[in-house]
């Protein structure tokens, strides 16, 4: 189950990568009545509607705060745990006792996290979600 979920996570990090480098670079902002996005270089990303001005102003935010800057950093942080994850998993290897097992069970619950905000794409597997 370990290679294919950490195949899986891999493959949605390697999307999400692709994703936000084909947009328009980050910091992204929004203008001072939070209604329209726009990118670093002054294009506009989007224009945001929502039924009431409140809602508006979090919509525009929430685009804003999730731009291709800070995916890109998510992306790095999450690999970086991959491969802690796969370190430490090496370390375990051949070791018997109660330690080894609690190792285990962490590593495999940390992956099980870092899938779970895939688990609408169709290769999730509910024996993947914690």
């Amino acid at each position: 189950m370990t290679n294919e979920l950490i195949t899986f996570i891999r493959a949605r990090l390697d999307e999400d990568e692709q994703i936000a480098r084909a947009a328009s670079p980050g910091p992204w902002h929004t203008d001072a009545e939070a209604q329209e996005v726009t990118a670093v270089d002054g294009i506009s990303v989007c224009d945001v509607f929502a039924l009431s001005n409140n809602q508006l102003r979090a919509t525009a935010h929430h685009i804003a705060r999730h731009d291709p800057a800070r995916v890109l950093a998510e992306v790095d942080a999450k690999r970086r745990i991959l491969a802690l994850d796969e370190t430490a998993s090496s370390w375990t290897k051949g070791t018997a006792g109660a330690t080894a097992g609690y190792a285990h069970a962490i590593l495999s619950d940390t992956l099980r996290l870092l899938a779970l905000p895939y688990a609408d794409h169709p290769d999730y597997r509910e024996e993947w979600r914690p």
